[in-house]
């Protein structure tokens, strides 16, 4: 082979090479999304959480915090300006060991906006697994606030019956997340829990294919089955949140919360 012939042959290689590496790059997050789409939680048995007035009680799995905790105002109504199909949820926390309800603890909430974000984050993350992933590293490690907003996030301190309520939306989803509800317990000085609310899929595109902003994004690819957090823990007892559906008035839900406390229930 002469040398020009050869010569040609190689920048011809890397021209593809280095063209490869462009598409590659370009099409970065339908890679990762790929990948975490083939993730399968299918050993993984999730319960539902009793509802208030159940005389049933489950010592609620724990959860991740995930990198976009902060501190909530105490507030009943999370929603300030946000869009999104209404909801009323009711938590009521109790002893695990024998479903005594809990009074004076710290519930707070906090989750994404119906098109993906997060109060006190940028906006494209929610839609961007390469930008997410580069914030918060694979592990999600906590990201401190980059900005003053605090939309959809509150606490509240359970009354004598261990109950707190708040008025939010449906949250939406984000890459590369099955839709869910953080929520965090705190009773005195100890961190009893800290964990996530999940959904049924079918009703989660029951929300997004009908309602608006939820329609910029439609269903959610991710759900339980294929989330990567959830996946990371053996057992999710009482973490499904199970909706009644309102069309024209707010949706509901509640859950009965068990807690440990100094190691006891």
């Amino acid at each position: 082979m002469k040398k020009t012939t050869r010569r040609k042959f190689i920048l011809r290689g890397l021209g593809v090479f280095v063209i490869g590496g462009v598409i590659a790059w370009f099409k970065k997050n339908s890679v990762f999304r790929w990948l975490i789409l083939k993730n399968n939680n299918g050993d993984l048995a999730m319960s539902s959480a009793p509802r208030v007035g159940e005389e049933l009680c489950v010592l609620t799995s724990q959860q991740v915090e995930g990198p976009f905790f902060l501190a909530a105002p105490n507030r009943r109504n999370v929603k300030e300006d946000c869009e999104g199909k209404d909801l009323n949820l009711t938590l009521q926390i109790v002893s695990a060991w024998d479903c005594s309800p809990i009074e004076g603890a710290i519930v707070e909430i906090w989750h994404c906006d119906a098109e993906g974000i997060y109060s006190g984050y940028p906006e494209e993350l929610a839609h961007d697994i390469w930008k997410t992933l580069n914030l918060t590293g694979i592990r999600g490690a906590h990201v401190e606030p980059l900005n003053e907003k605090r939309f959809l996030r509150g606490a509240q301190i359970t009354d004598a019956n261990g109950i707190v309520e708040f008025e939010t939306i449906f949250p939406g989803w984000y890459e590369p997340r099955a839709p869910h509800i953080h929520f965090k317990v705190i009773s005195g000085d100890q961190d009893c829990l800290t964990s996530q609310f999940y959904f049924e899929p079918a009703f989660c595109n029951r929300v997004y294919s009908s309602q608006e902003p939820y329609l910029k994004y439609g269903d959610s690819p991710f759900t339980p089955d294929n989330d990567f957090v959830i996946g990371q823990f053996e057992e999710a007892n009482g973490l499904q949140l199970d909706m009644i559906w309102n069309s024209d008035i707010p949706l509901e839900a509640s859950a009965i919360i068990g807690v440990e406390r100094n190691g006891v229930g």
